[in-house]
């Protein structure tokens, strides 16, 4: 049956709800320290040995990084939007029941409000020390979870520290593999300049023990050369073509010697280490002429002439052959 309290017991209660209250008052809203596993989260680029690798593979390398690094960045810029949350959780909660000033102004409040009902004033203190109960725990978790948020943080600027470090690391070896490369190629092509020069001064002292001054010249074969290239006038210059309607400078060296079973190799560079040299008095119809650094050839066909395909955009074509705009390098006998 129930019964009115009496003022002893109304005065219990009231005590220990203050009691509570204050308790709350009290509370910090620590950190717990929990371990993460945020650190390696992301896939590692390959490792890579720069003393071997070369300057291409050092950049597929640096893009890795720099992509991996994009990803840290990001994730970085999502875990302090979270932590952000957390903290404004954790301070509403401290503005509103953490501070002694806002509970005591909220008990002030209750204890004169009601009147001088005893038990409206413990209604309103129990109802406000259950919700500060519930936001210390709202609270709490936020905590917790910022404790989280902020080692995960720390995992993910060291980790783009560590990023950081290895790219200007590949920076550097790539720009180191570069140079090494550049030069590599460059002593690479004087000693071939060295050996073709060898080769050439070889070939010369081979060809005039052989037959004086002059190599021996194969008027059959040079007279169907030269007609075989009359017969492609007209037909269009294309890099690297070789015949039937289309035509280099060497491809159609090449296609005229054939006709006489005579190969050479489809290259400018080659097709001078396999002729014979001669003078310029002693040109004959068939003959070759080599300009430009041995970069482009063409077929004396008499008289002051040489036919040859220029250019692109150009056709095989008759030519004076000091009209070609380019120096000359040597005249040669197949």
């Amino acid at each position: 049956m129930a019964h009115a309290c009496s003022d002893t017991e109304q005065r219990s209660k009231t005590s220990a709800i203050l009691r509570r209250v204050a308790a709350y008052t009290g509370v910090t809203l620590a950190t717990v320290g929990l371990v993460t596993a945020f650190a390696g989260t992301h896939a590692d680029a390959a490792d890579i040995d720069y003393t071997s690798a070369s300057a291409s593979d050092i950049e597929d390398h640096l893009t890795d990084l720099e992509t991996q690094r994009d990803t840290a960045a990001a994730d970085l810029t999502a875990l302090q939007t979270k932590l952000d949350a957390a903290q404004a959780v954790i301070d509403a909660a401290t503005a509103e029941y953490g501070t002694s000033g806002a509970q005591l102004s909220v008990v002030t409040a209750a204890v004169q409000s009601a009147d001088d009902d005893l038990g409206a004033k413990v209604t309103s203190l129990v109802a406000y020390a259950q919700e500060q109960s519930d936001k210390y725990e709202e609270a709490q978790a936020a905590s917790e979870t910022a404790d989280t948020l902020n080692a995960d943080i720390a995992a993910a600027k060291q980790e783009l520290a560590d990023l950081d470090t290895q790219i200007d690391e590949a920076e550097k070896a790539h720009d180191e593999a570069e140079a090494a490369e550049a030069e590599a190629a460059a002593a690479a092509a004087a000693a071939a300049a060295e050996e073709a020069a060898a080769s050439e001064s070889d070939s010369g002292s081979d060809s005039d023990a052989d037959s004086g001054s002059t190599a021996s010249y194969s008027a059959d074969a040079a007279t169907a050369a030269v007609q075989f290239a009359k017969d492609q006038l007209g037909e269009s210059y294309v890099f690297g073509a070789a015949g039937p309607d289309t035509w280099d400078c060497s491809g159609l060296i090449v296609g005229a010697y054939e006709v006489s079973g005579i190969s050479l190799t489809h290259s400018t560079w080659s097709m001078w280490d396999e002729t014979s040299s001669i003078d310029r008095s002693d040109l004959q119809p068939g003959d070759l002429i080599f300009y430009n650094g041995e970069n482009h050839v063409a077929m004396y066909i008499g008289d002051g002439q040489v036919i040859h395909a220029p250019k692109p955009g150009d056709v095989v074509k008759i030519t004076n052959l000091d009209d070609m705009g380019m120096s000359v390098d040597g005249y040669r006998r197949v």
